[in-house]
C-alpha cells in the first residue's frame, strides 16, 4: 500500500477522506488496504464466452449511476462510498459477491465468506444474461443501501 493524500474528495455527500496517487482510487478512511493492479474491464473477458460480458453489462445497467466500476487484476469491484459487491470473471461463468450483514438464504448461493462480525459476503453464480434476474438485482441495490449505511454509522 503507497502513501496517499490527505485531500478531501466529497462524493455523494459523503466525504472521502484520500485519494491514492499511485491508483487514483478513492477510499473512505486513510488506512484502508487496497490493490494498485488495476487493468480495464475488457481484459477479464477475453477469450470468454460473449454471455458473461452480455450478463455483466447487464447487471451493471441494473445498478445507480453513481456506482464505481473498478478493475483489479483478478476482481471487478462494485463500489459507492464502499465496495458492496465484487465480481470475478471465470471461463463458463461470473461469480457475483453481494455483502450484506447476513448470508442470504439461497439455493444461487454456492460461497459465504464471513468477512467481519456484521459483513457477509454471498457469492452466486452468473452463466448468462437471464441469471441477472430481479431477485440478484434486490440483492445488489440491499447491498448497495447497506454500504451507504455502513458509511453514515461509521463515519
Amino acid at each position: 500500500m503507497a502513501d496517499c493524500d490527505r485531500g478531501a474528495i466529497e462524493r455523494e455527500g459523503v466525504v472521502m477522506s484520500w485519494t491514492c496517487p499511485s491508483c487514483a482510487r478513492t477510499f473512505a478512511r486513510e488506512d484502508q488496504f487496497h490493490s494498485h493492479d488495476t487493468v480495464d474491464v475488457d481484459a477479464h473477458f477475453g477469450g470468454r464466452p460473449e454471455r458473461l460480458r452480455v450478463s455483466f453489462d447487464k447487471l451493471i445497467g441494473s445498478l445507480p449511476s453513481d456506482v464505481q466500476v473498478e478493475a483489479l487484476r483478478t476482481v471487478i469491484v462494485l463500489s459507492a462510498r464502499r465496495t458492496f459487491s465484487f465480481i470475478t470473471v471465470q471461463s463458463k461463468r461470473l461469480l457475483v459477491g453481494v455483502f450484506l450483514e447476513q448470508p442470504l438464504d439461497s439455493s444461487r448461493v454456492v460461497k459465504i465468506n464471513h468477512v467481519s462480525a456484521r459483513k457477509f459476503g454471498s457469492v452466486v453464480e452468473v452463466r448468462g444474461p437471464d441469471d441477472v434476474d430481479a431477485e440478484l438485482q434486490l440483492w445488489l441495490r440491499q447491498a448497495y443501501e447497506l454500504g451507504a449505511q455502513w458509511v453514515r454509522t461509521s463515519s
